[in-house]
């Protein structure tokens, strides 16, 4: 009786003796319930949330990453237009700045083109400035300079 007993709290004995007597080694085998308990589960919550705060952190810098280098590749390509833009429209453009608005990739752009003269007199520094219409931020600043073709 007295081992049976003791098998509803989930405790066996393989003697018979009495699990209380100091001269009996009785070998005590606790029987585990599957599942797991709730500081395991709160430890793997833990754990979970941590690792998903920090994918969260990174997806969410990558995805500022890709946006800030598709705004300054395209901002390039509308710098690199302006620029053929300018070489094709005259052989020699005259001293002076042009601002006009571009839409490329789906965003406006302010584009200003700003033709120097330089010490050289056949010789003119173009600076093209591409920057969001909406801010008008400057996203990309690209320095040339143009010779004179001399026929």
């Amino acid at each position: 009786m007295r081992g049976s007993s003791w098998r509803r709290y989930g405790i066996r004995f393989q003697t018979s003796e009495c699990p209380f007597d100091n001269t009996v080694q009785a070998k005590i085998a606790f029987t585990r319930s599957a599942g797991f308990t709730l500081i395991e589960v709160l430890v793997a919550l833990v754990i979970f949330s941590v690792i998903a705060v920090s994918l969260s952190q990174v997806m969410a810098e990558s995805i500022r990453t890709q946006t800030s280098l598709e705004e300054r590749l395209t901002a390039n390509i509308v710098a690199e237009a302006a620029v053929d833009q300018v070489r094709v429209a005259a052989p020699w453009p005259p001293v002076g700045q042009r601002t006009e608005r571009v839409t490329l990739g789906g965003r406006d752009w302010q584009v200003t083109a700003t033709v120097e003269s330089t010490a050289e007199p056949a010789m003119r520094k173009l600076t093209v400035k591409v920057a969001r219409a909406q801010s008008g931020d400057v996203i990309r600043t690209l320095e040339t300079w143009l010779a004179e073709v001399k026929q």
